[in-house]
């Protein structure tokens, strides 16, 4: 008999120690809503999603041996989901720094110093101004603590970064938006 109320944790450990696949199934269906969603917040189409979906959950069960469980599995988690859909986003030549920069734009005045709010017409053009002078790893780290809200402990054990690399990175990547601010205003 399956345990339905096992934590990721421990699924994950049946998993990875035993191979009980069928565990799998419970996994799948605790996250295939919120992959789907993040999926269409990237593609816009729910067909498209749903088969993303797909493509990311074997993902997930083929690279399940490498979470080592020091992150949150969702954290590990949405990394895997992120590179999907850039991947599948480039492939089909959409416009990648445009569809980040619209899953960002309303955390934008949390990375600007010293602004509690933007008009939405200048946070879509100071992001997608750092979209394009930012690495894809530097714009990941950015969705992580930003828009999805996850610690730098989580993100670094994730992306098997050190914590000072975690927040040099975001450091770097806020000053550039506070530069391009203070250019916008100037200008």
């Amino acid at each position: 008999m399956i345990n339905k109320n096992l934590s990721d944790e421990q699924i994950i450990y049946v998993l990875q120690k035993e191979g009980n696949n069928r565990y799998f199934t419970i996994l799948s269906e605790r996250y295939e809503n919120s992959i789907i969603k993040k999926c269409k917040s990237y593609v816009k189409d729910e067909d498209t999603a749903e088969d993303l979906c797909q493509e990311i959950l074997l993902k997930v069960f083929l690279k399940l041996n490498s979470f080592q469980g020091n992150a949150k599995f969702s954290t590990w988690l949405f990394s895997i989901i992120h590179n999907t859909c850039i991947d599948y986003l480039r492939k089909h030549k959409k416009n990648v720094s445009k569809i980040i920069t619209d899953k960002m734009v309303d955390e934008v005045a949390d990375l600007i110093e010293g602004v509690d709010e933007l008009p939405d017409e200048l946070s879509e053009q100071i992001l997608f101004e750092l979209m394009d002078n930012i690495s894809a790893e530097d714009r990941l780290l950015l969705l992580l603590k930003y828009k999805e809200k996850h610690s730098i402990k989580d993100i670094q054990l994730s992306l098997q970064l050190s914590e000072s690399a975690i927040k040099m990175r975001l450091k770097r990547a806020k000053d550039r938006i506070n530069k391009l601010y203070l250019e916008q205003q100037k200008g």
